[in-house]
């Protein structure tokens, strides 16, 4: 099995700063590019997944993903990165079928790239929510991000997931800007994570040490999760 040795460059909020010396499978790069979205389950994601955006100015906006997780107290709780909301301006969620809500609360975790934004139920719409696995990506494991990856939107992304002790790797050829927030999940349409950080890999190959630049994305996982969602009353 090909293994490049690597030192990774982790950029986001959840990460910052962090390098870490790592063996990345090319075994598992290479079958990231093989992987396929069901169409029924890219269907079933995308209901579950909305747009969050900061509107800065009239002509300026950031924008991501986020997950629906459900109602609480008459409202819709949605599950994002934190970096997105933490962009100026006026905070919106874009649901699948294009209707827009203000949001109306959002609670950062303390220690962590998520975000909790509450837009209250729009009226005479109802909005599937995502069920949560118990943990996180296994080795080897195929995944599809639902996002917003560059100009797309509701865009299915998949790829395959290199686990190591305290790092979750996805390789996911079709993921870009956009897809902070998305949620990533299993084949039965599990959320395991949402994505967080875009990492740089410096790779140089164990045969000939020539370096190879990657492009792999971070999840926070789900005992993280659900201990934030917990926190949130």
């Amino acid at each position: 099995m090909a293994v490049l040795a690597a030192l990774i460059y982790v950029f986001g909020s959840g990460y910052a700063g962090r390098q870490q010396a790592l063996f990345i499978d090319a075994g598992l790069i290479r079958a990231s590019y093989r992987v396929h979205a069901a169409a029924g389950l890219a269907a079933h994601l995308r209901s579950e997944t909305v747009i969050v955006a900061a509107k800065s100015s009239e002509r300026k906006a950031y924008m991501g993903a986020g997950v629906i997780l459900g109602m609480q107290n008459g409202y819709v709780r949605i599950l994002t990165a934190r970096h997105i909301v933490r962009h100026q301006g006026r905070k919106f969620v874009i649901f699948p079928d294009r209707f827009m809500m203000e949001a109306s609360r959002i609670v950062e975790s303390g220690s962590h790239d998520m975000a909790l934004v509450f837009v209250r139920e729009p009226p005479l719409q109802k909005y599937p929510a995502a069920k949560l696995a118990q943990a996180g990506f296994e080795n080897g494991d195929p995944f599809v991000v639902m996002g917003h990856p560059g100009a797309f939107s509701w865009k299915a992304s998949p790829g395959v997931v290199q686990r190591h002790l305290n790092t979750t790797l996805l390789f996911c050829p079709t993921c870009d800007r956009g897809d902070s927030g998305a949620g990533a999940f299993d084949k039965q349409g599990m959320l395991h994570g949402i994505v967080v950080t875009k990492a740089i890999i410096s790779a140089p190959s164990v045969r000939s040490w020539k370096l190879t630049q990657l492009i792999a994305f971070q999840v926070e996982q789900p005992v993280d999760i659900r201990a934030f969602l917990r926190s949130v009353k």
